[in-house]
């Protein structure tokens, strides 16, 4: 006879990781949110060749799948889909709000899942947006930011796009840390083969949102692709961590470190560069399951 053993429980082990990022959040450094190091792109060749490699792997396996996809699954359907792994994410989007001391904004991911969970049919409908709930991702390299880790280069990941060393980090934690997949795992430990096929169908959904959003159109006219996507990665993954108020950073015309009467004198402070409107492609992998 089995016996329940209170010092088996799941994830009993995880209480001392808990308790040091929750002593973390609470002395959170500014955050790091320039990407002077990544745009610099000091592993530029290496990325090259990746993203050749993702290129290809879009052509011939993700871009047909999400194809077909959309032509077997109607639309009202493919919303549903997004929405549940929306809601699915919602505990992730709370844990990495705490740590980054966003107190209001972590509740406000509570009420979100529980309004979808509940009168939006496990996720199916996203009542939580129609109600002011509207979604605020939060992420692990979104957290090691706002503790003060910097960006790191940039990095082309095979399969997952674009990244920072930083958020290369952040998308290992997502795979350990994911709080969904923590007490999913402990409840139903379900197998490796649905876990593939729910994996398997999030990257297809998600390819499809890509093409629906406007990003084979925009690649598809520009004269240098990877230039592009690592533009619009970092302008938007920079505008995330600062959540959408980034400090203005003004642009260096070529006087600086002139001295002051050397300085044109109706020299004015450049403006802001434009942002470019984020890329269909994903500014941060998809989590996995």
């Amino acid at each position: 006879m089995r016996v329940f053993d209170p010092d088996a429980r799941p994830g009993r082990h995880l209480a001392p990781l808990a308790f040091l990022l929750l002593s973390l959040a609470g002395c959170t450094t500014p955050r790091a949110g320039g990407m002077a190091v990544a745009e610099a792109d000091r592993w530029e060749k290496s990325n090259r060749k990746i993203y050749a490699f993702n290129k290809k792997l879009d052509n011939y396996a993700l871009k047909p799948a999400a194809i077909v996809y959309r032509s077997a699954v109607p639309i009202a359907a493919r919303h549903g889909i997004t929405n549940v792994y929306n809601t699915y994410n919602e505990p992730l989007n709370f844990l990495n709000a705490v740590l980054q001391g966003k107190i209001k904004q972590a509740f406000r991911s509570v009420d979100r899942f529980m309004i979808n969970a509940t009168i939006g049919v496990g996720g199916l409908a996203d009542h939580a947006t129609e109600l002011g709930r509207p979604e605020e991702p939060e992420d692990w390299g979104q957290t090691f930011a706002a503790w003060g880790i910097e960006s790191g280069p940039y990095v082309m990941l095979p399969m997952f796009g674009p990244s920072t060393l930083r958020d290369s980090f952040g998308l290992g934690f997502d795979f350990i840390a994911h709080p969904s997949d923590i007490v999913r795992n402990a409840a139903a430990n379900p197998s490796i083969f649905w876990r593939a096929g729910q994996i398997s169908l999030r990257i297809v959904n998600l390819r499809d949102r890509v093409g629906e959003q406007g990003a084979d159109a925009m690649l598809a006219g520009s004269l240098d692709e990877y230039t592009l996507v690592k533009s619009a990665y970092l302008q938007r993954r920079r505008d995330q961590i600062w959540d959408g108020n980034p400090p203005y950073e003004p642009e260096d015309d070529g006087s600086e470190g002139l001295p002051a009467d050397a300085q044109p004198a109706d020299a004015q402070p450049a403006d802001p560069a434009p942002v470019v409107p984020p890329l269909a492609i994903p500014a941060a992998p998809p989590r996995p399951q």
